[in-house]
């Protein structure tokens, strides 16, 4: 019998040549370190943060502090033209005691709002979402 020494290369096991650099295996300069994480690793951003000099249309919007309530419109009064002059005009509801106020209210709310009081007032009521005296939202609804 032949003692076949522990130290031959075995051909299987040689090193391929395809691995020995792979390009996908390279580092990939997208996932080098975020130099903004350095300056904050624990601060974790998920959003863009806000751009200097960016137009104030384009910054940060404060989420609301106020409360909205919401109430049962029982006047109404639309402006046909603004006032003061330079305003918007406005759709007035009278809701919870208070006038509450619409501005720029386009064609089909001012329409469904006017039918709801002038034609079947016995059927239909505006439902209203407002902040302080501002409108957020209104539904006419069937009572």
């Amino acid at each position: 019998m032949t003692d076949i020494p522990a130290e031959k290369e075995n051909p299987v096991e040689k090193e391929n040549p395809v691995e020995k650099e792979n390009p996908v295996e390279k580092e990939n300069p997208v996932e080098k370190e975020n130099p903004v994480e350095k300056e904050n690793p624990a601060e974790s951003v998920t959003a863009p943060k806000e751009i200097q000099g960016a137009p104030e249309g384009q910054k940060a919007v404060e989420p609301s502090r106020v409360a909205v309530k919401t109430g049962i419109a029982t006047r109404y009064w639309l402006e046909l033209m603004p006032y003061p002059a330079g305003s918007e005009r406005s759709l007035w509801l009278f809701v919870n005691d208070d006038w509450r106020h619409l501005d720029d209210p386009d064609p089909g709310t001012q329409v469904s709002v006017q039918d709801a009081f002038c034609r079947c007032s016995e059927r239909l009521e505006v439902l209203v979402w407002y902040s302080e005296d501002v409108i957020k939202g209104l539904v006419v609804k069937t009572t």
